[in-house]
């Protein structure tokens, strides 16, 4: 019989590896979706996700039965992730980008016949700047109800359980946010 993630939970106190296990092949992708909406990046993602369930497994024991796992899980990956996010702008602040070297043409898929044109392309590259540059211009809070409302598809009960809030918080802030988000959009598109 599977055990329930509470057992895993209990399990994972004492210190048993196969519950990580267990509960990292149940929560990854979940978790790995919300960071990656965050991030933007998916190797980041992926490192972020791997410290998730570090952090899970050293913080076991301080676990609360009595709420669930999913969000408590999910609350560890969005903290790692806003971690992460301040380490790499703090880095790109301080670093200077190299030019990039002569591309690898038999794997460019510009050369397929099947990629979008250069043009389509520029623009998918263009909005996609566009909206990450207004997401990190949302304060933090704001910026993980976008997040977790529209990339990773919570609902709104299900991101106030995740992040300790109130419902008329997320929902406040969440209005908040789609009002500044498309100011910053509206006005850039001018």
């Amino acid at each position: 019989m599977e055990r329930s993630d509470r057992e895993l939970m209990a399990a994972l106190a004492q210190g048993d590896r196969d519950a990580l296990s267990a509960l990292m092949e149940r929560h990854y992708r979940r978790i790995y979706r919300v960071v990656l909406g965050y991030l933007r990046d998916p190797d980041e993602a992926l490192d972020v996700v791997q410290e998730t369930f570090v952090k899970a497994f050293q913080n076991a024991a301080r676990w609360d039965a009595r709420s669930e796992v999913a969000p408590w899980l999910t609350r560890i990956g969005i903290n790692q992730a806003i971690d992460r996010y301040r380490r790499i702008r703090r880095r790109r602040l301080s670093e200077q980008p190299l030019a990039d070297g002569p591309a690898d043409h038999d794997h460019d898929r510009r050369w397929s016949d099947l990629a979008p044109s250069p043009e389509r392309q520029a623009l998918g590259h263009e909005l996609g700047a566009r909206i990450a540059g207004a997401l990190r211009g949302l304060p933090e809070r704001q910026r993980t109800i976008v997040v977790l409302r529209h990339y990773d598809e919570m609902t709104l009960d299900e991101i106030a359980e995740t992040l300790g809030l109130s419902l008329g918080t997320v929902k406040s802030s969440l209005h908040r946010a789609i009002h500044r988000l498309r100011d910053r959009l509206g006005e850039r598109g001018r």
